[in-house]
């Protein structure tokens, strides 16, 4: 059976709010980043450990630089997802791709999880939930880059839903000790239809 035609970014919000039970019974909801959201999501990246602040592509320590980024929200460029819990945010999931050319199927994927809510699937629920909405959105291909000594668990993981290894760039980026470390990308591609998954 071929997959319906693919949704625009609004229609494909309307899924929202989502509820999702971690493996310890806790129940939380997944909806959209919105305005309002600039302090919950500062609070949340405030108790990242700092090794993996140093690994995001900005400074999400600087309340500003959050503030700015939800302030220029483009669902249409990019989606991101929180997991609330109790008001708080808990967790966060991006989804980006461009709008036009080349690489317009592409989906590149960030998550961010709370370190007191790791090893309780919430990781494994945000990206399931991404692939969907990828899927959803037509695109074809989906990319996560990872910090081979550092994310082993998760490219591991990840394995499990059909993310292979697609290139090592050895030595391509520092730790915080200004130590050389191996960059694993990571694809996994979409299929045209159900009868593909």
């Amino acid at each position: 059976m071929p997959m319906s035609r693919h949704r625009e970014v609004k229609e494909v919000l309307l899924d929202y709010p989502k509820e999702v039970i971690l493996k310890d019974g806790t129940g939380l909801t997944l909806r959209p980043i919105r305005q309002g959201d600039e302090k919950a999501l500062h609070a949340m990246f405030a108790k990242l450990p700092e090794d993996d602040l140093w690994f995001l592509n900005h400074d999400v320590s600087d309340p500003g630089m959050v503030e700015a980024w939800i302030g220029n929200l483009d669902a249409g460029r990019v989606l991101s997802i929180a997991a609330v819990l109790e008001g708080r945010i808990i967790a966060n999931a991006v989804l980006m791709r461009k709008r036009f050319g080349a690489k317009s199927l592409i989906g590149k994927i960030r998550i961010s999880v709370d370190p007191r809510f790791r090893d309780l699937g919430l990781g494994t629920w945000m990206l399931l939930d991404l692939i969907n909405l990828a899927m959803s959105l037509g695109l074809r291909l989906l990319v996560m880059r990872l910090v081979r000594e550092r994310d082993l668990p998760v490219i591991m993981g990840i394995r499990k839903l059909g993310f292979e290894e697609e290139a090592v760039l050895r030595g391509y980026v520092l730790d915080r000790a200004g130590q050389p470390q191996d960059l694993v990308i990571m694809t996994k591609r979409l299929p045209l239809s159900l009868d593909d998954f």
